[in-house]
């Protein structure tokens, strides 16, 4: 029987067409118009990322915010420090930036985007399945939380398909917990782990082998009637799954 296993996802994710964002939310000041101080800086700054100089233009941007704080270019530079971080693949700084952002601009219109580009820090370092979770879980509230507060935006719904694979990623890992407590015969908590991903990822592919599992160690523990009511509500649920034609195999 094959068992469903899943990898980390790439590490740089493409930004569904920022940069066609970028160009409409961050352009300069018309041809003619006498540019600011904080302007020009903003300008040097997306120059030095165009060039693909991102640590140096992230400094800059940051620079803005410190130097011209009450100025129109300032929230607009703290959003690009975060993208030329991610860039740079510097995620404590992309995580640290952020949480100031969302804690002193709770109303802007930027929030969507930096909600998500807090989600999408997590993500990418998501670890395979034999590793702790705690970025896949982070990943799984931010993402959560932006499709709940801003469910029409476009980085809702890149966030709605990332949260496919980590549900399953989530599953898949408390599966490989659960594998490990029946090879160890911790019966109990392996009981507990099939259980979760059964109520918890209920729409993931992991659910059919759950419920083997569940068969198999009441099946070990001589818990034959409950071994029966799970085999069938395997059987119920999804009958042409291998796993149910597995479970026709187990002694009852």
């Amino acid at each position: 029987m094959k068992i469903i296993r899943f990898t980390r996802p790439r590490k740089m994710m493409k930004l569904f067409a920022l940069f066609p964002l970028f160009i409409l939310l961050f352009s300069c000041s018309k041809d003619g118009e006498k540019k600011t101080n904080a302007e020009i800086s903003y300008i040097e700054a997306v120059k030095l990322l165009k060039q693909k100089d991102y640590s140096e233009a992230a400094t800059e941007f940051e620079k803005i915010d410190e130097d011209f704080p009450f100025s129109k270019w300032a929230i607009k530079a703290q959003t690009m420090a975060v993208y030329a971080h991610y860039k740079n693949e510097d995620y404590p700084k992309i995580i640290a930036n952020v949480d100031d952002f969302l804690r002193l601009n709770p109303a802007s219109e930027y929030v969507p985007y930096m909600l998500y580009m807090k989600g999408l820090t997590y993500y990418n370092q998501i670890p395979d399945i034999a590793r702790a979770q705690d970025n896949t879980q982070q990943a799984s509230f931010i993402f959560r939380e932006l499709m709940a507060r801003f469910p029409e935006t476009t980085y809702a719904n890149d966030a709605k398909e990332k949260i496919f694979f980590i549900d399953e990623h989530l599953a898949g890992a408390r599966m490989a917990v659960g594998r490990y407590q029946i090879a160890t015969r911790n019966y109990v908590g392996a009981i507990i782990s099939f259980n979760e991903v059964i109520s918890r990822y209920r729409y993931t592919k992991q659910v059919p082998e759950s419920y083997f599992r569940l068969v198999e160690i009441y099946y070990k523990l001589g818990l034959r009637n409950e071994g029966k009511k799970i085999k069938q509500q395997l059987q119920k649920k999804f009958p042409d799954n291998d796993w149910s034609s597995l479970a026709e195999n187990l002694p009852s």
